[in-house]
């Protein structure tokens, strides 16, 4: 029993010094930021763009973003901090001696660092979104829809007419589309009377049709078969414009908002890449708080004389290089090369193998 209220204390004692210190990190990292984007505000409020006001709910405004990208270095540099702290007291070799685990030592506080990652997981997905809007709005940017430039895999379904479009790939911009396939169907929609295929075409915006090249028809009713250069009906009068939708900034959106555009972009057939990456972050980034408080912890858990200073130095540079890491595999993400969760997921993966091989390293 009076063990037990010994480990108690202990526990206690190591998770107020980590939690102490985190929270001093993340102020200070915090002032770094806001600091730096002081002297932009005063001239957005010198020049008249914002009032005294309007200037503080920007500063306000760019806590969550801050905090998002700050608070995985809070918490390696926090976690650095109190067991560099602690092993210069030579209070890690003494609970070591004592028989307590470097694993149990640093348990609470990698605890700790995982309800920060829930806590960043939240900000991200509800909070940022609104954030980032409102600056927005404050720095006078109008928050809009726009329409996509190009689509693959475009589809529409023309209930009027009876007709469906598909297209291998629509330039919007241009009015262009390559591998074309119109469907007739009957009245009931339950059987397909008429199967156009094009090579490619083109929207001509002063009859509203489309002029197709290199056409088979199929006309499936009467069984038969037949190949033009050109072709052009009023039947098929969707414009470019019908098979895209309308597209936000994804970092807008909150995640149930984000999910939803996925789903609808899905249907029409949209390009989702971006999207996708976003959403594959949301639930990867937030947890590199719990990953990297590895690091931290072992890399200062050992007392050596004038190795601190080294120890913060090794410290920031993995730091810095999880955000590299982190970037590059999202680059491979947007540009299709790799699946965009798990592009969002590696970096999480190879770190916390890094830090638990520096944990094992730390018992001896």
């Amino acid at each position: 029993m009076n063990k037990n209220l010994k480990i108690k204390k202990l526990d206690l004692y190591i998770s107020k010094n980590f939690i102490k210190a985190f929270l001093l990190s993340i102020i200070a990292f915090i002032n770094i930021f806001i600091l730096s984007q002081l002297f932009k505000i005063f001239r957005y409020v010198a020049d008249g763009r914002m009032s005294s006001s309007d200037g503080f709910i920007y500063v306000l405004n760019m806590i969550p973003d801050i905090l998002l990208n700050v608070t995985p270095l809070a918490v390696l540099l926090g976690s650095l901090m109190m067991i560099n702290k602690m092993a210069s007291n030579l209070e890690i070799i003494s609970l070591k001696t004592s028989g307590i685990s470097f694993r149990r030592i640093i348990m609470f506080p990698v605890i700790i660092s995982f309800f920060i990652s829930i806590i960043v997981f939240y900000i991200n997905g509800n909070i940022y979104p609104a954030s980032e809007k409102r600056i927005k709005e404050l720095k006078g940017n109008t928050i809009s829809k726009v329409l996509p430039k190009e689509k693959r895999n475009g589809f529409l379904r023309d209930i009027e007419k009876n007709n469906i479009y598909m297209m291998g790939y629509i330039n919007v911009e241009k009015s262009i589309a390559d591998n074309i396939e119109f469907i007739k169907l009957n009245k009931d929609f339950t059987e397909i009377e008429e199967v156009i295929i094009a090579k490619k075409g083109k929207y001509n915006k002063e009859t509203n049709r489309w002029e197709l090249e290199d056409v088979v028809i199929n006309d499936i009713k009467n069984k038969t078969t037949k190949k033009q250069t050109s072709y052009s009906s009023e039947e098929f009068d969707k414009a470019p414009e019908n098979f895209v939708t309308l597209s936000i900034d994804p970092r807008l959106l909150t995640t149930k908002e984000l999910k939803k555009e996925i789903k609808d972009l899905r249907i029409t057939g949209g390009d989702i890449r971006s999207e996708m990456v976003e959403l594959g972050n949301r639930y990867s980034f937030p947890f590199a708080s719990f990953v990297i408080s590895f690091l931290g912890l072992s890399l200062g858990s050992r007392y050596v004389r004038g190795n601190s200073a080294m120890s913060i130095v090794l410290c920031m540079f993995l730091g810095y290089g999880y955000y590299i890491l982190q970037a590059s595999f999202e680059s491979l993400g947007k540009n299709s090369l790799m699946n965009p969760f798990v592009s969002g997921w590696l970096p999480n993966i190879i770190f916390l193998a890094i830090g638990i091989y520096f944990v094992h390293k730390a018992e001896y």
